[in-house]
């Protein structure tokens, strides 16, 4: 079956609404970020079994990437579990003896495109619910509008003949639908991609909560780039998870 996708784009969306006056990013090491977006996940009930990938480009060794370990609860991972993997996705480095589990998929994603930092595939509940229609969210709200623009759906999993992810992610789709098998998201930073999927299994929710319901409405298209989340703003929407973490003393 041949999927329907949104036409793509390669342009960053605009900043519709803009940062607070006076702040910048904190810079932080990227395996503590990781590792504090798992638990924020592990915390919103997103973990099922050992299902789920998270990567991100190893800025101190050019061309690895720390990936999840195998095993590991993201509900209880740490910055020194994460598992340094190079360009061919053969571990060079464990912590702790860790393996890591199906990253051919993310690194796809790596390999697609430089902009792809970081790409998050879990198997959160809504979301994979959601997968199994094929096809993409609609704005039934403003929350579900901050990533329908964004978004991109594949059957290449099945064989089918529409776009595969790393073509998605090329043409500039942060958030990518598999049929049947959930949904990946990825960014130029952790708080970016980690945001994107955040607000994806909200937006999976609400689209399924109203499927069907009388007086359902959906927002207009032309209003989509006003609600369309900049990269910036996607990572300063994730901040929340990051200081909740250093409040709790990860480390």
């Amino acid at each position: 079956m041949t999927l329907t996708v949104q036409p793509p784009t390669t342009a960053a969306p605009a900043v519709s609404f803009p940062l607070p006056r006076g702040y910048v990013p904190r810079v932080r090491d990227t395996r503590w970020e990781l590792a504090a977006a798992l638990r924020f996940f592990g915390r919103l009930g997103y973990e099922f079994g050992f299902n789920g990938h998270v990567s991100a480009r190893a800025p101190e060794v050019p061309g690895h990437y720390w990936v999840n370990p195998f095993g590991v609860s993201i509900s209880a991972v740490s910055p020194a579990d994460f598992v340094l993997v190079d360009g061919e996705g053969q571990v060079v480095e464990t912590r702790g003896n860790h393996a890591i589990n199906g990253f051919a998929g993310n690194l796809a994603l790596h390999r697609a495109a430089p902009e792809v930092q970081v790409a998050i595939h879990l198997h959160a509940p809504r979301g994979f619910i959601w997968s199994s229609l094929g096809e993409p969210l609609e704005a039934v709200n403003t929350d579900a509008a901050l990533v329908v623009g964004l978004q991109g759906v594949s059957d290449k999993i099945w064989g089918g003949s529409g776009p595969s992810g790393a073509e998605l992610a090329q043409a500039g789709k942060r958030v990518l639908w598999q049929k049947s098998h959930g949904v990946a998201t990825w960014g130029g930073s952790v708080g970016e991609a980690a945001f994107y999927f955040w607000a994806t299994e909200r937006a999976a929710d609400a689209n399924l909560a109203l499927r069907g319901i009388a007086g359902r409405s959906v927002l207009p298209a032309d209003s989509l780039a006003k609600w369309t989340p900049s990269p910036e703003l996607a990572r300063a929407h994730f901040e929340v998870a990051f200081t909740l973490a250093e409040a709790e003393g990860l480390r």
